[in-house]
């Protein structure tokens, strides 16, 4: 099961970054006797979540689209986001503009592709 809020995605909806992001944060430095020295840290927050609907992958209906928009729409709105088994803390990558995109799959249909910017909190 997929989830965003209360409302329910497509199963085929991709999570295109989950294993591109690495939990831990890390500074290296020389010191002036030539010494080097590391600092590492574990990441709280802010962990981006890509989520795409694809081509001949997966199709949003009008009604899941505008759903999103409205939850996009909130300012500082933190959702759950239901992945399978997993339950994360999301909210909108407004940063990162668009923070949501969708093309319908041709004119005049109610059916689109698109992507959703998420950041964990």
């Amino acid at each position: 099961m997929k989830r965003l809020g209360d409302l329910f995605l497509p199963d085929s909806l991709q999570w295109k970054n989950r294993y591109d992001w690495s939990p831990v944060a890390q500074e290296t430095a020389r010191t002036l006797g030539g010494g080097h020295i590391v600092w590492n840290a574990p990441l709280t927050g802010g962990r981006p979540i890509d989520l795409a609907a694809e081509d001949d992958v997966t199709w949003l209906t009008l009604a899941q689209v505008e759903a999103i928009y409205a939850l996009a729409s909130q300012p500082g709105g933190v959702f759950d986001l239901v992945w399978e088994d997993e339950v994360l803390q999301v909210m909108f990558r407004h940063q990162e503009q668009p923070a949501i995109s969708f093309t319908s799959i041709r004119p005049h249909c109610s059916f689109f592709n698109g992507s959703i910017k998420l950041m964990e909190v």
